[in-house]
């Protein structure tokens, strides 16, 4: 059996950090540093920055007047929101970089960006979720399966062939095959990363939200996000079943949340074109 810390060190690839974001990172860690300082660090990068632009400039923010400038960009965004950009354009970058032989990567990237546009949709309606951060952990929350199909493609080809018991999830599965599943996984490569605590916390602990503590509504409204996005995306029921009690720690009926799929649709072509510009 093997643990997701061990999957994370196979797969290579995947457990070096997107260099642009730690070093954006280090700068907002440091008190002293100011929006022109972030910008700087920004704009060194030239990919980075043109992707950013994109994104400032899309139909989500929809600034009156075009957004020319990293300075400007940061000013108006913000620092803390500008952060989630970072790395979702960072590791959007990387998903696209990687192929495993038994992956669909246009559809597993389609899939993470249809559940980050319904996370951020649905947290714009709520209060105390940031929908920037939910974006991101939502275009996340399944990396896990990213590097489990890098490090060990043939086991998770045979997890798909077995015929899952009655109850069993995919997670479920994964652990009676594999040893563990694509939550522990995730959260095993975002402290690899050296991502926020938070960030590992939320992805471990998707699949049974309670488990998260102080951050257990987060984790429960990426529940019910997952749930219902992989329904949208035709997958098997099996393969991410809502916890019972996500909706109420969530403090939202999953049917509000299928009800926003409607505002998604419009928004998710043009988000992968975004992406995909990188």
């Amino acid at each position: 059996m093997l643990l997701a810390q061990e999957l994370v060190t196979y797969a290579e690839r995947l457990a070096t950090p997107p260099d642009v974001y730690l070093r954006v990172r280090t700068a907002l860690d440091d008190a002293r540093v100011s929006a022109p300082e972030i910008a700087d660090v920004i704009s060194s990068d030239p990919a980075m920055t043109a992707s950013l632009l994109r994104m400032a400039n899309s139909a989500y923010y929809g600034y009156a007047r075009k957004i020319e400038s990293i300075d400007r960009a940061v000013g108006l965004i913000g620092l803390d929101e500008m952060h989630e950009l970072v790395l979702a354009t960072s590791v959007g970058s990387d998903f696209q970089g990687i192929q495993p032989e038994r992956m669909d990567m246009s559809r597993f990237w389609r899939n993470s960006v249809r559940r980050a546009l319904l996370a951020r949709t649905v947290a714009s309606t709520l209060e105390q979720i940031d929908p920037q951060r939910l974006f991101t952990l939502a275009l996340l929350a399944d990396i896990g399966h990213l590097v489990m199909y890098v490090a060990i493609p043939d086991l998770m080809a045979h997890v798909l062939e077995t015929q899952p018991l009655e109850g069993e999830s995919l997670a479920d599965l994964e652990h009676r095959i594999v040893g563990c599943s694509f939550a522990e996984v995730g959260a095993a490569l975002c402290s690899s990363w050296h991502l926020p605590v938070s960030y590992g916390v939320l992805i471990g602990s998707q699949l049974d939200p309670a488990t998260a503590g102080e951050y257990a509504r987060t984790a429960a409204l990426l529940n019910l996000v997952s749930a219902v996005s992989a329904t949208a995306s035709g997958a098997a029921p099996h393969e991410y079943p809502p916890h019972p009690d996500a909706a109420e720690i969530a403090r939202v009926e999953i049917d509000a949340i299928e009800a926003n799929l409607t505002f998604v649709k419009p928004q998710l072509d043009l988000m992968l074109a975004v992406f995909s510009a990188n």
